[in-house]
C-alpha cells in the first residue's frame, strides 16, 4: 500500500511526500535524497524507508541526531499508519494511503487551486467590500484556518480593518487584538510572508499577549504590496493543535492574497476618487452637471 510522509517544520510549510510500494527512499538533507528534509538537525543521509512484503520499514542511516518513532529511539523497525517519525528536530507523520485515497487527495488539491484562482471578475459584480469579505471567507475555507482579517493602509499606522472572520473590528488594539500584532509587524518589516506553526514555541511571537490569550497553533500573515508599496495585510490563524500549513496552503494563501491585493487597490482608488470629488466646489460643475453625473455614475 502506498504511504505519505508529512514533514512538519516549525517555521515553514509542511512538506508532503508520497511513497510507492516496491521502492526504497533515502531521507535526509542531501539534494539527491528522494525525501528531502531541509533542516540543520537532519543528517545528509539520515534514514532509509522501504517497502517489502506489503509492509513499510525505517532504518537509521547512522545519523548524527538519531531516529525516533512515537518518541522512542530506534535503529530500525516496521512502520504503522499514523506513526510520528522524528528525524533530528523534524517530526514527520507517516500515513498509509490506498491508490484511491491518493487520487482523491490529488483531485481535491487541484480543486482547491482552481477555486483559489477564480477570476476576480466573478466577485467584482458585488460591491468591493463584499468581494473582499468573500475572498477572505474563501481563504479560510481553502486553507482550513479558523480566523482571519484584511487590513488596508499604506503604512502600519494607517492600517484599517476592512474584512474579518472570527474577529471583531472593535477588538483591534494592542492589548486585546485576537490575532498576532507581532506576526503582522514582522511581515511588514520583512515585506514577505510570515508563517508559523505551534506558535507558542516561536520565541519571537510566543511572548505576545494575543498568542498567550488565544493559544494560537498556526498562523500566516502576508503583506499586500503594489510596486513595493504597502497596500494592506492579510492575516489568518487557527487554534487547532494539529493544524499544519503545507506548501499547498502557502500557494493558496499567495493566490488569494493576490486577488485581495487587486481588490484592495480598487478600494483605495475608489476612496481617492471619492475624496477628490467631495473636494471639488459645486460651482465648477454648475454649467456642466451632465459631466459630473457621468463621473459619479462611473465611480
Amino acid at each position: 500500500m502506498p504511504a505519505r510522509i508529512t514533514a512538519c517544520y516549525p517555521d515553514m510549510p509542511a512538506k508532503e511526500s508520497v511513497l510507492f510500494e516496491n521502492s526504497q527512499y533515502q531521507v535526509g538533507r542531501d539534494h539527491d535524497c528522494e525525501v528531502r528534509l531541509n533542516h540543520p538537525s537532519v543528517s545528509r543521509k539520515h534514514a532509509l524507508v522501504n517497502a517489502r512484503d506489503e509492509h513499510w520499514y525505517l532504518k537509521d542511516g547512522l545519523s548524527s541526531n538519531g531516529v525516533r518513532i512515537n518518541g522512542k529511539p530506534i535503529e530500525g523497525g516496521q512502520l504503522s499508519s499514523n506513526d510520528v517519525i522524528s528525524l533530528g528536530e523534524i517530526d514527520c507523520l507517516f500515513e498509509l494511503k490506498t491508490k484511491q485515497q491518493l487520487d482523491s487527495i490529488t483531485a481535491h488539491n487541484e480543486w482547491r487551486i482552481q477555486q483559489s484562482r477564480k477570476s476576480y471578475n466573478e466577485l467584482a459584480r458585488q460591491s468591493l467590500l463584499d468581494a473582499l469579505d468573500e475572498q477572505l471567507y474563501s481563504l479560510l475555507n481553502l486553507t482550513g484556518t479558523q480566523r482571519g482579517l484584511v487590513m488596508l493602509g499604506n503604512s502600519p499606522e494607517t492600517l484599517t480593518v476592512c474584512a474579518s472572520k472570527g474577529m471583531t473590528q472593535q477588538d483591534f488594539h494592542s492589548k486585546s487584538f485576537e490575532g498576532s500584532v507581532g506576526a503582522m509587524q514582522r511581515a511588514l518589516q520583512q515585506r514577505s510572508p510570515v508563517l508559523a506553526m505551534d506558535v507558542k514555541l516561536d520565541h519571537l511571537l510566543a511572548s505576545r499577549e494575543s498568542i498567550q490569550r488565544k493559544q494560537i497553533a498556526a498562523l500566516a500573515c502576508i503583506p499586500l504590496l503594489a510596486d513595493n508599496n504597502l497596500v494592506g495585510v492579510v492575516y489568518t490563524d487557527s487554534k487547532e493543535s494539529n493544524k499544519v500549513l503545507t506548501e499547498l496552503d502557502l500557494e493558496i494563501l499567495n493566490l488569494v492574497s493576490e486577488q485581495i491585493k487587486i481588490n484592495s487597490e480598487a478600494i483605495v482608488l475608489q476612496n481617492e476618487i471619492s475624496a477628490i470629488l467631495s473636494n471639488i466646489p459645486e460651482h465648477i460643475f454648475a454649467e456642466q452637471q451632465p459631466i459630473k453625473e457621468q463621473i459619479l455614475a462611473v465611480h
